[in-house]
């Protein structure tokens, strides 16, 4: 199944939303690591977004999945970049 990064990037106003929906964000994030799709995700260090890596049928299906994260539900984020990763040769 193919690959794809997902980056969301923040905004320093969207800081304390973002606190008072990171519980529901990570159980949300440790269901789909549950479910074999999440591989990695890490916030990055700046707090100005944060990337993940997770399998998906296509693009589409990726932004429908993501379109469910309590930070998106509750517009705090400010933009979602997803691409398909190459396998490797």
């Amino acid at each position: 199944m193919p690959m794809f990064v997902v980056e969301y990037a923040y905004t320093p106003e969207t800081s304390s939303g973002r606190d008072d929906h990171r519980t529901d964000h990570r159980a949300w994030l440790r269901e789909l690591e549950r479910r074999k799709i999440l591989r990695s995700s890490s916030p990055l260090a700046d707090h100005s977004g944060a990337t993940m890596i997770v399998e998906g049928t296509d693009k589409a299906s990726v932004e429908r999945m993501f379109a469910h994260d309590p930070f998106a539900l509750a517009h705090l984020i400010d933009r979602v970049q997803i691409e398909e990763l190459v396998a490797g040769t």
